[in-house]
């Protein structure tokens, strides 16, 4: 077996995972400032999404593409969210000084209001990364994805949430975890996350497409 040989597998798989390793590093460099989160994470998802559609890309060409291309629209979305994720957090506060009635269903309430921010955290980023349009217009297309295949959304929910989740409660096995999450962790669970949002956007793509085609 020919290791040097580009169609075995081992070559691919490893050259599969330098691209991979590569998005994770570069996410995490873009993300230190914090505000640049939702600028990295749609270039993150841009590429990913890439690499399901076109097999093989370069990590560093098409992240740093999107991630001026979408930095503005980005940011401000990611903003949003922190302002929403604040007043969720004040108003968790404030249930706890309501009589008790009334603190049950400002809970519910509640927390149907963070699931539907969680989802749609997950939903605009790669959104953004994949149409072109106003900030209100996406938003509406994130929303619109996340009903169109619910079990994909609890899917990727799980997907990003859990593994996240694990890392914070096992402390025996954290340092497993924060190895996995400083090599590819970010990228791969993009990537996973991407195998379900691709096949929810590839027909609009196909729409685009037959658009261009004929006219």
């Amino acid at each position: 077996m020919n290791l040097f040989n580009e169609d075995n597998f081992l070559h691919q798989f490893f050259l599969f995972l330098g691209k991979l390793i590569a998005l994770n590093l570069l996410w995490m460099i873009s993300s230190i400032p914090i505000i640049t989160i939702g600028a990295s994470t749609t270039a993150l998802f841009y590429c990913t999404l890439k690499l399901h559609k076109d097999r093989d890309i370069s990590a560093w060409k098409f992240f740093w593409k999107s991630f001026r291309n979408n930095f503005r629209q980005s940011t401000a979305i990611w903003v949003l969210l922190l302002v929403a994720a604040v007043l969720l957090w004040l108003e968790q506060i404030a249930i706890g000084t309501m009589p008790q009635g009334a603190k049950q269903v400002f809970t519910y309430v509640l927390t149907a209001a963070g699931v539907a921010l969680i989802l749609m955290a997950l939903y605009i980023f790669p959104t953004v990364a994949s149409f072109e349009n106003k900030i209100g217009k996406l938003f509406s297309h994130a929303l619109y994805f996340v009903f169109k295949k619910p079990g994909y959304a609890i899917t990727i929910a799980a997907i990003t949430c859990l593994p996240m989740y694990f890392t914070l409660v096992d402390a025996e096995l954290f340092p497993v975890y924060l190895f996995v999450w400083l090599m590819c962790g970010f990228s791969l669970t993009a990537y996973v996350d991407s195998w379900f949002l691709w096949r929810l956007f590839r027909p609009f793509f196909k729409e685009k497409e037959s658009e261009e085609i004929s006219s």
